[in-house]
């Protein structure tokens, strides 16, 4: 897999807070999540009850869209990403534990959560810079 340029890349190893948008049928909805970045494989991995709202809807509909962005101090400076992929619940053993290990480097205190493991492949990505 070709890897994100590297403002992209880095962008999103200093950030650890999504907002995931989700459509079923012609309802949308939209929640905020913590992931850690795959940089191997272009993807968020996030945690996530099959139960919740946004679960249930993407286990109806897998694409899923998204922004990260900072707080910046300065109206006239902004920096985001924005993207779009398709997501699914890891089921494969090896696969879930490997990303849960991933998203454990980034968030130790998770190392006791029961939870489903996912991800969301980057097919697009967005990336503004107002900063630099």
């Amino acid at each position: 897999m070709k890897p994100l340029p590297g403002p992209i890349h880095d962008f999103l190893l200093r950030h650890r807070l999504l907002s995931l948008a989700v459509c079923f049928g012609d309802v949308p909805w939209a929640a905020n999540a913590f992931f850690a970045f795959d940089a191997q494989d272009n993807r968020l991995i996030l945690l996530g009850s099959r139960d919740s709202r946004h679960s249930e809807m993407l286990l109806a509909n897998r694409y899923a869209a998204g922004t990260i962005a900072g707080e910046p101090h300065d109206l006239a400076v902004a920096s985001g990403l924005q993207f779009y992929g398709p997501a699914r619940v890891l089921e494969d053993e090896r696969e879930r534990e490997a990303a849960l290990a991933l998203y454990r480097r980034r968030f130790p205190q998770a190392r006791y959560l029961s939870v489903p493991a996912w991800e969301i492949q980057l097919l697009q990505v967005k990336y503004v810079d107002d900063v630099h």
